[in-house]
């Protein structure tokens, strides 16, 4: 009987993570309205169908901006607040009293900012930048079968060695097709020559840091694809590949997507069965990250920072869905994952438009069993906060 008990007791958990998860994206809000109309029926129609309009135009600037709003207020009313039942799943109106010569309602209404997103990416308002991003390849080729290397942003000579431009370019082109399918645009540095007018200084073997921000300034593309390509010689005329690549949003020095491969050619000649291997797989490398970083452009959280909310306390699983659900409900968090658990606290990275000094007086609204949460320690990309009472 006691395994039983626990299979319930374990299944009943499992429930209640699901629906917490499931309905994470759900937020609270209400709305006070009257109506001059003599018919009860089209009153309560009017006061119902004006609070969903304030309450869709408070949320959507919020999430995209006054100014975004304003200027695409005209599309934003006809293509999303028209088809509010969309996002709007609950609505619960209270009783229609009458006073004077006009009726008066309240509207408690519950919001999936999930579905609202979905309804603002269809119409490529989530974005940072209204112009497609741009995105830079940074990627280096080390040959360790012949002793040579290539960085297109380094001066060529003599030495350059005509095999690893030429996969540079084959790279190039297929980066470019898995960007444009994922609406980016990828520059092509090799065929455009990008390398000429490079300052020296800037002409290193990594690029990262203030190197990072110069060209992310200079060539007006937010995202660098850094990365190498190794060549190695294995037996039996075989080699290996090995490709690492990431995407950094500039802005804020972060990972947003990445991919690495090894992979093993054929026995043959090593430029002919080298260019025929890469040939075979570049394009599905490239097309993981397109996608990668596509779905972080879907989310709203490109342009974003992360930040580490740190909760003081043993929290039970119910708590934590509560928890995950109130960061959700917090329209400048874009995603929240929970990354570590122990008995002392419960650590989450959120992807926030505001900065942490910022995001603060939201979290310390949040209530849960008739606590509040109160700040022990807020550094620029982290927050420590407590229970108080």
């Amino acid at each position: 009987m006691q395994w039983i008990l626990r299979f319930v007791i374990l299944g009943l958990m499992l429930v209640s993570a699901s629906l917490g998860q499931a309905q994470g994206d759900l937020i609270d809000r209400s709305y006070a309205g009257s109506s001059k109309q003599e018919n009860p029926q089209a009153a309560r129609k009017e006061i119902q169908e004006k609070g969903a309009q304030v309450v869709s135009e408070e949320l959507i600037q919020e999430l995209i901006g006054e100014a975004r709003f304003t200027k695409n207020k005209s599309a934003i009313q006809k293509k999303i607040i028209n088809n509010s039942a969309r996002y709007i799943p609950f609505v619960k109106p209270s009783s229609l009293n009458k006073e004077n010569d006009e009726f008066k309602m309240s509207i408690a209404m519950k919001i999936s900012l999930r579905d609202l997103r979905q309804l603002l990416q269809e119409m490529a308002l989530l974005n940072e930048n209204e112009a497609i991003p741009v995105v830079l390849p940074i990627i280096s080729w080390v040959d360790r079968v012949e002793g040579r290397s290539y960085r297109w942003w380094q001066p060529l000579d003599k030495s350059t060695p005509p095999f690893l431009m030429k996969q540079s370019r084959v790279l190039e082109d297929s980066l470019r097709g898995a960007f444009q399918k994922n609406d980016f645009y990828i520059l092509k540095p090799v065929e455009s020559g990008l390398a000429a007018g490079i300052p020296r200084q800037f002409q290193n073997d990594r690029i990262t840091g203030e190197d990072a921000q110069f060209f992310a300034q200079y060539f007006n593309a937010p995202i660098l694809l850094e990365g190498q390509i190794t060549l190695h010689k294995e037996r039996g005329n075989r080699y290996r590949i090995e490709m690492r690549m990431s995407a950094m949003q500039v802005s804020n020095g972060r990972a947003i997507a990445d991919v690495a491969r090894r992979f093993e050619t054929e026995s043959g000649s090593f430029e002919g069965v080298v260019d025929r291997k890469l040939r075979e797989v570049l394009e599905g490398a490239a097309n993981d990250l397109a996608v990668q970083i596509r779905e972080v452009w879907q989310r709203g959280s490109l342009g974003t920072s992360m930040v580490r909310v740190t909760i003081e306390g043993r929290h039970t699983l119910p708590v934590i869905e509560s928890l995950k659900e109130k960061f959700r409900s917090i329209t400048q968090i874009k995603n929240v994952r929970e990354r570590i658990v122990t008995a002392e606290s419960i650590t989450f990275e959120v992807d926030t438009s505001i900065p942490a000094r910022d995001l603060l007086p939201y979290l310390q609204k949040i209530e849960i069993g008739g606590q509040k949460l109160a700040k022990s320690s807020a550094k620029d990309e982290e927050l420590v906060l407590s229970w108080a009472r």
